[in-house]
C-alpha cells in the first residue's frame, strides 16, 4: 500500500475534527439544522486553514441520509462515498488549472441535471480568484439563480481578486489563521498516534514556521519525520528549513558588539555553503529580537537587551526590515546581508564606545555636545509650539463648524424610547433576540453585513410590535448608529417584513430612563404616544441639504 501523506490522513472528516474555525462550523451546522441553506458560499482565508476540508464536510453533511444535529452519520452510503472521494454529486474543481470560459460553460450545461445519488449537487471551486474575466462573467448568472438542487462553494486566498458581483451573490465566511496553541495540540496528537518523538522546542518551531496554516504544519512534520526517522529535534527543524538557531543569533550579536566582523562573515560563508536563504535568516533575527524585547518589557530584564540596549534593538529591527524588503527583490541577497551586518556593528559600537570609554576628556566633550543639542531641540520645539498655537487659534472656529450635531437624533430617540416602552412586551423582546441570533445566516449582500457588524456592538433591551431599543456602551458607537439609523431600520424591516422603528440609546442613560418608566408602569400611569414626524423631518431635510452641497463634487469624482 502506498504511503499516505499525514495531512491527507488527518484531514478532518466531520465539523468536530476541524481545528480553529469553531464559529464557521457552528454557523454551518445551524444552517443544516434549521434547513436554511443558501445557493452559494464564499470561503476566504489563508492557505491551509481548512477551507476545502470544511467545504467537503459541508457537502457530505447536507447530503447525509441520517444527519443529526448538523453532524453527518458517517455510516450511510453517501458518507462512505464522500469520504472515499467517490460521490459523483460532489464536484471539486481547481480554478488555477481550469480557469477558462469553456470549463465554466461545461458547469452551466450540467447544473440542470439532477444529482445521481444525493439530495444536492455541490460544486467546490478552489482558488476561484484564478478564473479569467470571461469565466467570471460566464459563472455570474448561474451563480445567481442555480437550480434548487445545486449549491456552489467557492474558496479563495485572495478575495480582492474576486469581482464584487460574485461576492455579493455569495454568503461569505472569513477563515482565520489557526491559533498556535490549537496547532500544537493537533501536532502532538498526530505524533502520539504515529509514534513520533518530538521535543517541545521543535514543536514550537514547527508551529512558528507554519504561520497559522495547519496543512503547512502537518506537511513539515511529515518531512521532518522522514528525515529524523521518528525522533525530531530542534536542530532538525532549523536544518531542514534553512533557518538558524537562537544560539547562532546570540553568537552573531556577541561578535557584532565586539566589532568582530570577521567571525560574522565566516558564519555567513557557512550559511551560504549550506544553501540557507538570507531572507529567512533576517526574518529569524527580527522575530528573535522582538521576543527578547517583549520579554524585557514584561520582566524588566533580558540578557540580550542588557547587552545591546533597548533603543538599539528597535533601530536594528527597522534596519533589518528595510533590508528584508530589498533582499526579496534581488538575486545576490548575501551582499545586502553583509552590508547589514556592518551597519549593525556601527550602531552597536557607537553605543559601547560611550558606555565603556573611561577617557574623561572624551566624556566631557560628549556631554557638552549633548547639552548643546538639547538646547537647539528645545528652541525648535518652542518655535513649533508657537506655530501650532497660531494655526489652532485661526482654525478653532472652522473646526467647530464641522463638528457634527446629533442633537436632533437625541430628541428623536427620547420620543421613540417613550413610544416603544408604552407598548413594549416580553414576547416582542424574545422575538427580536431570536431574530438577531439567526440574522447572520439571512444576510444577502455586503451592505447588509456591514450593518450587521455594526449591530454586534449593541445590546437589545426592549421591544414592541413595531419598535426595538438598542443600547451602545460609548458615544463613538452611538454616533455611528445615528449615522446608519435608517439603514438599520431598513435591514430590520426587510427581514421581518414589517415597518420597524429603531431607538438607539446610551447604556448608562438607558438604565436611568428604564427605572423612570418602570415606576410609571407600576403606578399604572398612562404613557402617551408622541408624534415624531416633525423632528424626523428635520433630520431627513438636514441630511438632504448636506448631500446637495457636495453633489457637484461627487459628479466630478465619478
Amino acid at each position: 500500500m502506498l504511503y499516505q501523506a499525514l495531512y491527507r490522513k488527518y484531514r478532518p472528516k466531520t465539523f468536530e475534527e476541524v481545528c480553529g474555525q469553531q464559529i464557521i462550523t457552528k454557523t454551518l451546522k445551524n444552517m443544516i439544522i434549521n434547513n436554511k441553506l443558501t445557493h452559494a458560499y464564499l470561503f476566504i482565508g489563508p492557505r491551509g486553514t481548512g477551507k476545502t476540508s470544511i467545504a467537503k464536510i459541508f457537502a457530505k453533511t447536507i447530503n447525509c441520509e441520517n444527519t443529526k444535529d448538523g453532524i453527518s452519520c458517517e455510516k450511510c452510503s453517501i458518507c462512505e462515498m464522500s469520504n472515499n472521494n467517490e460521490n459523483v454529486d460532489i464536484i471539486e474543481m481547481d480554478a488555477a488549472s481550469n480557469n477558462g470560459v469553456d470549463e465554466i460553460r461545461e458547469i452551466k450545461n450540467h447544473v440542470t441535471l439532477m444529482p445521481t445519488f444525493s439530495k444536492y449537487k455541490v460544486y467546490i471551486i478552489d482558488e476561484v480568484h484564478m478564473l479569467s474575466a470571461g469565466a467570471f462573467n460566464a459563472l455570474l448568472k448561474t451563480l445567481e439563480e442555480p437550480p434548487k438542487h445545486v449549491i456552489f462553494i467557492l474558496a479563495t486566498t485572495e478575495p480582492q481578486k474576486v469581482p464584487l458581483t460574485i461576492i455579493s451573490r455569495c454568503q461569505c465566511f472569513d477563515f482565520k489563521s489557526v491559533p498556535k496553541q490549537l496547532m500544537k495540540e493537533k501536532i502532538q496528537f498526530i505524533c502520539d498516534n504515529e509514534n513520533i518523538k518530538i521535543d517541545s522546542k521543535a514543536l514550537e518551531l514547527i508551529c512558528d514556521y507554519s504561520n497559522g496554516g495547519m496543512r503547512d504544519a502537518i506537511s513539515l512534520l511529515d518531512q521532518l519525520n522522514s528525515y529524523s526517522n521518528g525522533d525530531i529535534k530542534y536542530e532538525d527543524v532549523n536544518l531542514l528549513n534553512g533557518r538558524i538557531s537562537d544560539e547562532n543569533i546570540n553568537s552573531i550579536f556577541n561578535n557584532l558588539c565586539n566589532n568582530n566582523l570577521i567571525s560574522v562573515f565566516e558564519f555567513n560563508d557557512s550559511c551560504e555553503n549550506d544553501g540557507k536563504d538570507f531572507t529567512l535568516i533576517c526574518e529569524d533575527i527580527i522575530k528573535y529580537l522582538k521576543s527578547n524585547l517583549v520579554d524585557f518589557q514584561i520582566n524588566n530584564k533580558n540578557d540580550l537587551v542588557n547587552l545591546i540596549g533597548k533603543d538599539n534593538i528597535i533601530n536594528i529591527i527597522y534596519e533589518m526590515t528595510d533590508c528584508l524588503n530589498y533582499m526579496k527583490n534581488i538575486k545576490e541577497k548575501r551582499i545586502y546581508f553583509d552590508i547589514l551586518m556592518v551597519k549593525i556593528s556601527d550602531i552597536l559600537n557607537k553605543r559601547t564606545e560611550v558606555r565603556i570609554n573611561n577617557n574623561f576628556q572624551k566624556e566631557e566633550k560628549i556631554e557638552k555636545e549633548k547639552i548643546e543639542k538639547e538646547k537647539i531641540e528645545k528652541e525648535n520645539v518652542e518655535k513649533e509650539n508657537n506655530t501650532i498655537k497660531n494655526i489652532q487659534d485661526n482654525e478653532n472656529i472652522s473646526v467647530a463648524q464641522f463638528k457634527k450635531d446629533y442633537s436632533n437624533f437625541e430628541k428623536l430617540m427620547d420620543i421613540r424610547l417613550n413610544n416603544i416602552l408604552a407598548t413594549a412586551d416580553k414576547e416582542s423582546l424574545k422575538n427580536y433576540l431570536s431574530f438577531m441570533d439567526n440574522l447572520e445566516s439571512e444576510l444577502d449582500n455586503l451592505d447588509e453585513r456591514k450593518i450587521f457588524n455594526l449591530l454586534l456592538d449593541c445590546s437589545i433591551k426592549a421591544g414592541s410590535n413595531d419598535g426595538i431599543i438598542l443600547t451602545a456602551s460609548n458615544v463613538n458607537i452611538l454616533n455611528e448608529l445615528y449615522d446608519f439609523l435608517f439603514d438599520i431600520e431598513k435591514l430590520f424591516s426587510d427581514k421581518l417584513s414589517k415597518s420597524i422603528k429603531v431607538c438607539v440609546y446610551d447604556e448608562n442613560i438607558w438604565n436611568d430612563k428604564r427605572k423612570i418608566y418602570i415606576e410609571k408602569i407600576k403606578n399604572k400611569e398612562k404613557i402617551d404616544i408622541i408624534n415624531e414626524n416633525d423632528i424626523l423631518n428635520l433630520i431627513v431635510n438636514k441630511n438632504d441639504e448636506k448631500k446637495s452641497e457636495f453633489d457637484d463634487l461627487l459628479e466630478i469624482g465619478e
